[in-house]
């Protein structure tokens, strides 16, 4: 068992390094359209079984990279939801969260990136909003 874990340990080091640090062939299209749910939808979403490790905005598309356990990542389903019950200050500023569906049973972390389109989270009277995405740190600007 503990070569096991050595050998996917070692084979997500190895295939997680990447040497190209050009940003420039990153691909615009968003893999995933995030939703507007209600209130009591969103309250009931789980965040605790992942963690967020970077966040990065590139135009419409939020690019998440997060790390969870499993037996691999083929099989997990994210999605980003936010609400439209605003904060109580200008400019109206969104609760976002992402869900992830992973119902493996294995102790392996792995990370992954996915992306979402933000355009459903845009404000008709607004050029932008802030973005506060549970689970991290820092307030996102969504520019439109």
């Amino acid at each position: 068992m503990k070569k096991n874990i050595l050998i996917i340990s070692l084979y997500i080091l190895i295939f997680s390094c990447n040497t190209d640090d050009d940003n420039s062939s990153v691909d615009q299209n968003c893999s995933l359209i995030s939703e507007i749910v209600s209130e009591g939808e969103f309250n009931s979403i789980i965040t605790s079984n992942y963690v967020i490790t970077e966040i990065e905005l590139i135009s419409d598309c939020l690019e998440i990279t997060y790390s969870s356990s499993g037996c691999g990542t083929e099989l997990w389903e994210e999605n980003l939801y936010s609400v439209d019950a605003f904060y109580a200050v200008f400019p109206l500023q969104r609760s976002v969260k992402m869900e992830l569906i992973n119902e493996e049973l294995c102790d392996a972390i792995f990370q992954k990136s996915i992306s979402f389109d933000l355009t459903p989270f845009q404000i008709k009277t607004q050029s932008e909003v802030p973005l506060n995405i549970d689970g991290w740190n820092q307030q996102i600007i969504y520019r439109y």
